[in-house]
């Protein structure tokens, strides 16, 4: 078994791992919770607005607004404004256009580049996160490494998700 891949990433890709960070940081069970928590507040105005004849006042059409912006900012913040950032950043910083091999074991996650090589222990990661285009390897809440699926066999694939579920959570 290879255990070894040899990529560059494209600004699609890192376009692709901010959009999956995005989306977990949304699937967090106290993010879930507060939005449920503001939807329940925000049906509970409607139903006291409604019970008291539709003031539709300065202060109803403020919160109406801003109940709107907020249940908006999830969807801007997947599809317009993680993508978005994650171009412009991937064009400023070179690391991430250089070539990467990326190797694992049993021991962890070896990643060598022009710039040096490290080995991180796969009790350092605090969890992992994949979806159809890629993995992300979190070694803290907004820092993680990421390697695209389209770069693996389907063996390294399977391979790498068992070595995977080492990690914490």
């Amino acid at each position: 078994m290879n255990r070894s891949v040899s990529f560059t990433l494209t600004a699609d890709d890192y376009a692709a791992a901010n959009k999956l960070h995005v989306l977990n940081f949304y699937r967090d069970r106290f993010r879930l919770a507060m939005i449920a928590a503001g939807v329940l507040l925000y049906v509970l105005f409607i139903v006291s607005d409604y019970a008291s004849g539709w003031s539709f006042g300065t202060f109803a059409g403020i919160v109406h607004l801003f109940a709107f912006f907020l249940l908006l900012m999830p969807f801007l913040s997947y599809f317009l404004f993680a993508p978005d950032i994650a171009r412009k950043t991937f064009r400023k910083q070179k690391s991430l256009q250089q070539p990467l091999t990326w190797s694992w074991s049993e021991a962890g996650l070896k990643v060598t580049s022009d710039g040096g090589e490290w080995l991180t222990p796969w009790d350092h990661y605090l969890k992992w996160a994949e979806n159809a285009e890629m993995f992300l390897f979190y070694q803290a809440p907004r820092l993680f490494q990421m390697v695209p699926k389209r770069v693996l066999t389907p063996e390294q694939l399977a391979e790498l998700q068992g070595c995977a579920d080492r990690v914490a959570g």
